[in-house]
């Protein structure tokens, strides 16, 4: 019995220990991608005092590569980066060891939050499970900001839990969420939504007091000048003074507010993808929360303050993550159940936790069987993430790099540009947008089944073909016509 009472204490270190492994060979196994290279771009630019500035122009401006202020991305993730790359260099590696870092010190920050609230016990368990999430493992290679945003929801959760019972706890709230904002905002009018959900959820408890609550205003004002000051800031760079402007100006993400004109323009494509959605975002939820679905059930959201917090704090971003996403695929027509969707979520997986926590017997074997079937479920998921196929496009920019010369030319076509500017780093080649009178030495393009006059093709890597689950990022390469090989 004494064995077996030491595998159990020693289990959820270990499993600890596998998560943290994966997120080591995540850096193997997945490359930088898409907005992980422009996050970069723009740390790179707050490094050079040239503040959050785009050289290359906004990233789904694919012909136009003027420079610009960035409206897109706020400044909280890019800053975080800053460190890294003074450290190691505009590198892959150093966006990478950046997501680890902010990774492990989730994985800190949640254990000894979970300790606080709910007990050591506890804090083992669920600390490992919060290790084995393949969305935070795989993110962690592609460099996105997801470990860094859960980690400041984790802190603004936590906080909010304590100041229940001490209220200057409220005030670390409006601060982790205002750097929260500013790491992920992309939110546009939905913002609203979160809110006055927020409000809400207080004046239910405290009703008017809420209003003689120091502690709670002085929260709402932290937070305010984080979200305020972006918003003037954003009015500054891109209000042209017209009324309509004025309305979506602010926002962070002048992509999110194109998304949410086209949903809104489009109301019948927008419920139907939303009906489409519905059951894969439950899904997902199923597969965090399912084996804790009784103890998730059993908590009294509408008379327990702290179990209403949690579940306004989890169920708020599914709702979010479901309307934004829907509006996004209006605009993009991307494929209708990504499995990227997942990473709107993750961040209310350490929430869904510590509701299974405050609902559960540690003591009891039907945690512990519990706790075996959810880490089973993370580790088949880490494994399917492991064994998919890769993004082909990396094979080409290491190809490329191995071709060209420095001072080669190389035209992008279709193709991410600050993605293909972080991997080709270092290499001396220089990057244009392509066009028919292009004289570069290499054309690079996300076009698989185009022809280049004047070119040769190299080589094809993968296919533009996608699927419901996944898009296509097939790539190719070609190289002046008599041109030289290597």
């Amino acid at each position: 019995m004494a064995g077996i009472a030491r595998s159990r204490r020693v289990l959820p270190w270990g499993l600890l220990a596998v998560g943290i492994a994966l997120r080591v060979l995540a850096i193997t196994r997945f490359s930088v991608s898409a907005d992980a290279g422009e996050y970069a771009a723009l740390g790179r630019s707050l490094l050079e005092g040239r503040g959050m500035w785009l050289p290359l122009g906004e990233g789904w401006e694919l012909d136009d590569w003027t420079g610009g202020p960035s409206h897109h991305y706020p400044p909280a993730y890019p800053a975080y980066l800053v460190p890294f790359l003074a450290a190691i260099g505009y590198t892959p590696i150093a966006v990478q060891v950046a997501a680890f870092v902010a990774g492990i010190l989730l994985l800190l920050v949640f254990f000894f939050a979970t300790r606080d609230l709910f007990g050591r016990e506890k804090a083992r368990w669920f600390v490992a499970l919060l290790a084995l999430d393949p969305v935070l493992i795989t993110t962690t290679g592609t460099g996105y900001s997801e470990n860094l945003l859960a980690l400041l929801f984790v802190i603004t959760v936590a906080a909010i839990l304590k100041s229940l019972k001490e209220p200057r706890w409220i005030l670390v709230v409006g601060l982790a969420a205002g750097i929260a904002y500013l790491t992920k905002s992309a939110v546009g009018p939905f913002f609203l939504i979160a809110g006055l959900a927020g409000f809400a959820w207080r004046f239910r408890f405290v009703r008017w007091a809420v209003f003689k609550d120091r502690a709670y205003l002085a929260g709402i004002g932290i937070f305010s000048a984080f979200a305020g000051g972006w918003a003037l800031r954003n009015l500054w760079w891109f209000w042209v003074g017209s009324p309509a402007g004025l309305l979506t100006d602010w926002q962070t993400s002048a992509w999110i507010s194109r998304a949410t004109d086209a949903a809104f323009s489009d109301p019948a494509d927008y419920l139907w993808i939303l009906a489409v959605r519905l059951p894969f975002f439950a899904g997902v939820f199923l597969l965090v929360g399912g084996p804790w679905w009784r103890e998730i059930r059993r908590l009294s959201f509408l008379k327990d303050e702290a179990a209403s917090a949690l579940g306004l704090a989890a169920g708020l971003t599914y709702v979010l993550a479901w309307l934004i996403s829907g509006a996004l695929w209006v605009f993009e027509r991307g494929p209708v159940w990504w499995a990227d969707l997942t990473r709107y979520v993750v961040v209310a997986n350490p929430v869904v936790w510590w509701m299974a926590a405050k609902g559960s017997d540690p003591a009891s074997r039907s945690f512990k069987r519990k706790v075996a079937v959810a880490a089973a479920i993370l580790l088949v998921m880490n494994g399917t993430a492991f064994l998919s196929p890769q993004v082909s496009i990396f094979q080409a920019y290491s190809d490329l790099r191995e071709r060209a010369d420095p001072g080669d030319l190389v035209a992008l076509d279709r193709l991410n540009k600050y993605e293909a500017e972080l991997h080709l780093a270092g290499s001396g080649v220089d990057l244009e947008p392509y066009s028919e009178d292009s004289t570069a030495d290499y054309v690079l393009t996300g076009n698989t089944t185009r022809s280049y006059p004047g070119y040769a093709l190299v080589e094809v890597y993968g296919s533009d073909n996608g699927t419901a689950l996944m898009p296509g990022f097939g790539a190719a390469l070609w190289t002046r016509a008599g041109s030289a090989s290597p």
